[in-house]
């Protein structure tokens, strides 16, 4: 719940996007931890479930710190970026270019976001009981990642010569 209200219930859910706008990695939190505990964690599911470190990460400014600039470029990403950085903090990037970009990057995934939570129904979940929301979780991000691979491969289709 973002604002001044003050969430009532829920759970904390964290998302990962690919270059390509397919959700790679949710993580279904319990509690409400700090955005800069869970960074660490997405990095390793990735180079877990992937076998690659990304090249480039950007993310929102809660995951924001020294302590995970420095995990991110011990783990080999070479660009990192935090949309808002505070203090002393600076954005690793290979260019001002590189920076701009993966900054309006970022923005777009909000559509990502958006389109999950709103085109399946996440805003509020009346399923009943934390397994239940994490069924309802998980299924719209793979019903969700369907329909962004429909569209890719529809794109692909409709370029190929006949």
């Amino acid at each position: 719940m973002k604002g001044r209200r003050e969430a009532e219930f829920g759970h904390k859910v964290n998302l990962t996007a690919g270059r390509s706008n397919i959700i790679l990695d949710v993580e279904i939190v319990d509690g409400n931890p700090k955005d800069s505990q869970l960074y660490e964690g997405v990095l390793d599911r990735i180079q877990r479930d992937y076998g690659v470190t990304p090249r480039d990460v950007v993310t929102d400014g809660g995951y924001a710190s020294l302590k995970n600039q420095e995990i991110a470029k011990g783990k080999g990403v070479v660009n990192i970026v935090f949309n808002k950085i505070v203090g002393s903090l600076k954005n690793i990037t290979t260019s001002l270019n590189m920076e701009t970009r993966l900054k309006k990057w970022r923005s777009g995934i909000e559509a990502v976001i958006s389109n999950v939570k709103r085109g399946f129904k996440l805003f509020r979940c009346d399923w009943k009981g934390k397994g239940h929301f994490d069924a309802k979780v998980l299924w719209s991000v793979i019903a969700y990642n369907i329909r962004v691979m429909t569209s890719l491969m529809l794109t692909e289709l409709t370029l190929q010569p006949q």
